[in-house]
């Protein structure tokens, strides 16, 4: 999936919900063959996952996934390809279901209506903080059941989970510190019940020129050209 999001310098291989430029973020990968302390995705454990796939009970059942073909943002309609390749080499019987219209494509995967199994998410933060991303996306009470506007697709809701965004963002305006290692901690939490599969975070390439000063970087605004001089 990086390969096809524009290799290396374009995305960074991901396991985990936060990225690295948040409050909370520690590195954390269980999905990766010789999984380590680093945190850092190494390459699939194809086996594995194949022997997860057969304990399931479900090896062989038919999986549709949804892409949209009109997507111009890298990997674009690769990625559905891609993934049902994987589901194939599992033992699944994967199709591909192209929703021409990229104004219906987020409408249709949103809808619980729609029952989709599979399909591309892309999110990009509002504001940086992990409650973006979990009050957002992952939260019971973002998830409106029948309503194309939904943006908890996975339907994920956990109440232990719940309590414990309550806690931290009680707790984040007077002891950030302590706060981040809950955030960290919810991360791995919703990891393991997998109701994402994250793949990368992007990332940016900057080229500045020698006679640039003060280049600074901000996770949310990019390049903070007030700070900048050039000689």
């Amino acid at each position: 999936m990086v390969q096809l999001a524009g290799g290396a310098t374009a995305a960074q291989p991901t396991c985990q919900i936060l990225p690295p430029t948040l409050p909370g973020y520690q590195p954390y990968c269980p999905y990766t063959i010789s999984p380590g302390p680093s945190g850092a995705w190494l390459a699939p454990d194809l086996a594995r996952a194949q022997r997860l796939a057969r304990r399931s009970g479900t090896l062989g059942d038919k999986v549709t996934v949804v892409t949209d073909p009109m997507q111009t943002a890298m990997p674009g309609p690769a990625a559905g390809r891609y993934v049902v390749s994987v589901l194939r080499q599992l033992g699944y019987r994967a199709s591909l279901r192209v929703i021409a219209s990229p104004a219906a494509y987020w409408p249709t995967i949103g809808n619980s209506r729609n029952k989709v199994q599979i399909g591309e998410f892309r999110w990009i933060e509002d504001y940086p903080a992990p409650w973006d991303f979990f009050g957002t996306l992952l939260s019971c009470h973002a998830f409106l059941p029948g309503n194309p506007n939904n943006l908890n697709d996975s339907e994920f809701c956990d109440p232990p989970i719940e309590a414990q965004f309550r806690q931290a963002l009680t707790a984040q305006a007077r002891t950030p510190d302590a706060t981040r290692l809950l955030w960290a901690d919810i991360d791995r939490k919703i990891v393991g019940q997998a109701p994402w599969v994250p793949l990368y975070n992007p990332r940016a390439m900057v080229v500045v020129s020698a006679r640039v000063g003060n280049y600074q970087f901000h996770p949310l605004w990019r390049l903070l050209i007030d700070q900048l001089w050039v000689r």
